[in-house]
């Protein structure tokens, strides 16, 4: 697995915790689970006309968008620590901020990016069941027309 592929997918365990984190009431306490592996809240209430998933894959793409913007603006130690203990266990900080930088400049700046989809999911490979949500995107950047 390529670095790229092995990044995106850190970056999908990140923001399935990310989908369940915007649905979560704060506590003000940290999760005694890893966050990847907790099951995103249940929905009572859908959006009207929508599905409790239809919701779940709106707040992940929302969540998604943040998370990616902090990689944007190369914020990439604040992007490790908002991600999921699970992704931060199989990489260290320091493997973050110094990979991805060498990963990711040869694209150059980000000029779009486009949401493609989300998809509610129960299992994810590498991750306990539970629910998720993987948000896809196709990126246009300076040296790169299309990465997803």
């Amino acid at each position: 697995m390529n670095l790229m592929r092995y990044l995106l997918a850190a970056a999908l365990l990140t923001l399935a915790w990310s989908a369940g984190a915007q649905l979560k009431p704060s506590t003000g306490k940290p999760p005694l689970t890893p966050p990847a592996a907790e099951p995103a809240p249940k929905t009572d209430a859908p959006a009207k006309g929508g599905s409790v998933e239809d919701a779940k894959e709106a707040a992940a793409q929302a969540a998604a968008e943040k998370w990616l913007a902090l990689l944007d603006r190369g914020e990439f130690g604040k992007a490790w620590d908002e991600g999921a203990l699970l992704f931060r266990e199989r990489v260290t900080r320091q493997q973050w901020v110094d990979g991805l930088p060498a990963t990711r400049t040869p694209f150059g700046a980000m000029k779009s990016r486009k949401f493609e989809l989300a998809v509610y999911k129960t299992s994810l490979p590498g991750a306990p069941d539970g629910e998720y949500v993987t948000a896809r995107f196709i990126t246009a950047f300076e040296k790169k027309d299309q990465a997803e």
